[in-house]
């Protein structure tokens, strides 16, 4: 049988031409493949795992701007939390919010982060939105003054110290029972009977309202007594008072 590879004529130094690789298809030891072409363990090997060649997919790039918007949100948000530092987060709140929603309206990458900018920005303006509300009503509270009649007594000589609003109260030392009409804080208003002495002696006060109902009263014997009467206990009295049922029967609420 001839050999396929013989030259035409016959060669006298070789039998036969050698073969281009180790099998059909292989590339000669000193063959260079095509440019471009990745030279892998065999021909057709994909490139390994994270190595990008021409035309290859990058991974997706995180916006900056949405990045900011949800550290901003996140940070409005805990500090929406925090007693009268939370009112920082009428500005950061809203900021987010808006980055947030251009970030959702221009479809930018990383559209979690705007979702989440949007959800904690909405979350710090209401809670800010509650603290405002609240924090009116105790000053509407505070300034509420009404008049009442405050009174004091002792069985000697005594201190009477009547607070009326907010500012420094005013002391007094007394002999005859105190009797007095004042515009007072129902929150900060208040008397105080004070026994100054080592003596066996009785305070008193009383509070009462402009029609004559009585609000609070204390009374103290001994060395150094104090009575104390304070309107803030009316109102915490008047919370006390309040009965909460045990049970709500559904038909009840029909």
């Amino acid at each position: 049988m001839s050999d396929p590879y013989a030259r035409p004529g016959g060669d006298p130094s070789h039998g036969s031409w050698p073969a281009p690789g180790g099998y059909p298809g292989q590339y000669a030891r000193n063959q260079q493949p095509y440019p471009g072409h990745y030279q892998g363990a065999y021909p057709g090997q994909y490139p390994p795992q994270g190595h990008y060649g021409t035309g290859g997919h990058l991974p997706p790039r995180t916006h900056g701007m949405t990045v900011f918007a949800m550290v901003t949100g996140i940070v409005a948000a805990v500090l929406s939390l925090v007693p009268f530092v939370g009112f920082v987060s009428f500005v950061l709140g809203p900021l987010a919010m808006v980055l947030g929603i251009v970030g959702i309206a221009r479809r930018i990458s990383s559209r979690g982060f705007s979702v989440t900018a949007l959800v904690t920005g909405t979350f710090a303006l209401l809670v800010s939105i509650l603290y405002a509300v609240l924090f009116s009503t105790m000053l509407s509270y505070f300034d509420n003054t009404q008049s009442f009649e405050f009174s004091a007594n002792g069985t000697g000589e005594y201190e009477v110290t009547v607070a009326k609003t907010a500012d420094p109260p005013e002391t007094a030392t007394l002999r005859e029972p105190y009797a007095q009409t004042v515009e007072a804080s129902t929150l900060f208003g208040g008397i105080t009977a004070t026994n100054p002495g080592g003596s066996d002696e009785d305070v008193s006060c009383r509070i009462h309202d402009t029609a004559g109902n009585l609000l609070v009263e204390d009374s103290q014997s001994g060395p150094h007594a104090v009575a104390v009467c304070e309107l803030s206990d009316v109102l915490v009295r008047k919370v006390e008072d309040i009965q909460f049922p045990d049970q709500v029967n559904a038909r009840e609420l029909d």
